[in-house]
């Protein structure tokens, strides 16, 4: 999966562009192959801003934000929320069949 990591407004720090991507590739590991992921830091006021925007091969791809004082802590969040996200659709698209009632 190639990982895009940017900024709208100052430089990254290498230590969180690297931490960023392995917190990102940790997401892979729930069972779908992504295109691409791009991860969009920005600054507003105190807070940092990371967005994280997960490509599919088909259909919508999946967007996550966080929000916190720290890169580290805004990455995770953004993660988590990917994360439960993910989830939700595997749990939403996953066929379990029809349960029929055993006879008597």
């Amino acid at each position: 999966m190639h990982i895009e990591v940017t900024s709208r407004c100052d430089s990254i720090p290498t230590a969180l562009r690297e931490y960023a991507q392995d917190r990102l590739a940790g997401v892979e590991r729930l069972g779908e192959e992504f295109e691409k992921s791009e991860i969009i830091f920005q600054k507003e006021h105190d807070e940092l801003i990371c967005e994280v925007i997960l490509h599919r091969h088909r259909g919508e791809p999946f967007v996550a934000t966080g929000k916190a004082r720290e890169g580290r802590s805004a990455v995770d969040g953004a993660a988590s929320k990917l994360e439960k996200q993910f989830i939700r659709f595997k749990e939403k698209h996953s066929h379990k069949g029809r349960r029929h009632r055993a006879e008597e």
